[in-house]
């Protein structure tokens, strides 16, 4: 009678001994302990992936140099990471043997075509449940921890559930960087091998899906954030602001988030703020607008200073000293749905430089989305 053929081991390997005792002095120390090892780790996590991708789009293999050092990287990375877990009490070495061992076939052939249209795609069901299996580690391992403190060790089961889940990320972890072109198996044993065509199939079909739904939302919020962006600009007489008597309807924007009134200008305004004490050869400019909140119920109109900005005839930029609303209260300050507040703003410029434009960033949603009125002065 034939035997069934048993399925080679996956070509991404790791292996941790359980440990029958632990230290309960390491074990309670242990994140002051990592905290080197975790730097470290981070310093390193860049390793050569983009060399390696480089060389597998160029010659469709990877030098074994640098897979050595990518896979040495890894070895290190997953060492330090399981001392973190307790999953072991064994301090990572740089070089030799550990309780946690990593190993890794070296592929003579990659697919370029994976590389370039599907590895990541085809990933996405594994890493959204390494994501899920990730939380419930960080539970796993508090309740390790108490228990090594009570009774000196990690139970067996626990432990190799931590060490399961992450084989499975390091597994992951390889295929996407295209250290294999072997699909990961959906499973904790170490003697699991790839994952059959069925399975590949179904979850390339799933991560595509799931692609497509995150870059259809991605086009809807961009979209929804392109329609609802705003950027006025009105034409503002300087000399009549700083006169108090602007015309009819002149200084008047609005955008989805209120209407805005640029009403006055005080031109020195030296006396009214001496506290701010500007630089020698400067002098002080105060901005004054009526704004009412047009948003819908339970919503505010954030005033910060930054959002303000004014550009002098010299070509500089500089945003506001300070913010008050009805002179009572300095910004940072939220105006509420359906009220009504007078905004005083507080520029520094040159003796001899004039203001040229005015910008306030009434909402920043990303990049150039927003709400944005210019006041250009004539």
């Amino acid at each position: 009678m034939t035997e069934p053929a048993v399925p080679a081991p996956y070509p991404v390997r790791l292996d941790v001994e359980y440990p029958e005792a632990q230290s309960r002095w390491k074990a309670l120390f242990r994140l002051p302990l990592a905290i080197p090892l975790l730097i470290f780790t981070y310093l390193l996590s860049g390793g050569v992936a983009g060399a390696i991708i480089a060389a597998i789009l160029v010659r469709g293999r990877i030098p074994r140099w640098l897979f050595d050092f990518q896979a040495g990287v890894n070895r290190w990375s997953l060492r330090a990471l399981g001392y973190t877990l307790l999953l072991t009490d064994r301090y990572p070495p740089f070089e030799g043997d550990h309780a946690i061992q990593y190993a890794i076939d070296y592929p003579d052939r990659l697919s370029r075509w994976r590389l370039v249209f599907w590895k990541l795609i085809s990933a996405i069901p594994h890493i959204i449940v390494v994501y899920v299996l990730w939380l419930t580690v960080l539970a796993v391992v508090v309740i390790g921890w108490l228990l090594i403190l009570v009774t000196g060790r990690f139970p067996r089961g626990l432990q190799q559930y931590v060490a399961g889940v992450l084989r499975w990320g390091a597994r992951v972890q390889a295929y996407v960087l295209s250290l294999t072109d072997a699909y990961p198996p959906f499973s904790l044993s170490p003697d699991a091998g790839a994952a059959g065509p069925t399975t590949t199939r179904v979850a390339s079909v799933l991560g595509s899906l799931a692609a497509v739904a995150a870059i259809g939302l991605f086009v809807t919020l961009l979209v929804a954030f392109a329609v609802g962006s705003q950027r006025i600009v009105t034409q503002v007489s300087y000399a009549r602001l700083v006169a108090g008597a602007p015309q009819p309807g002149e200084g008047i924007a609005e955008v989805h988030s209120g209407r805005f009134e640029l009403r006055g200008a005080l031109d020195p305004a030296d006396d009214q703020y001496a506290f701010l004490a500007p630089a020698p050869g400067h002098r002080l400019i105060e901005f004054r607008f009526v704004m009412e909140n047009y948003r819908g119920a339970g919503q505010e109109v954030p005033i910060r200073k930054e959002r303000f900005e004014l550009t002098d005839s010299e070509g500089d930029k500089r945003e506001s000293l300070v913010a008050t609303v009805n002179r009572s209260r300095i910004a940072p300050f939220d105006v509420r749905s359906g009220d009504t507040a007078t905004l005083q703003l507080v520029f520094t410029l040159p003796a001899g430089a004039d203001p040229v434009e005015l910008e306030y960033r009434v909402l920043d949603y990303a990049g150039p989305f927003g709400e944005t009125i210019i006041y250009q002065f004539e």
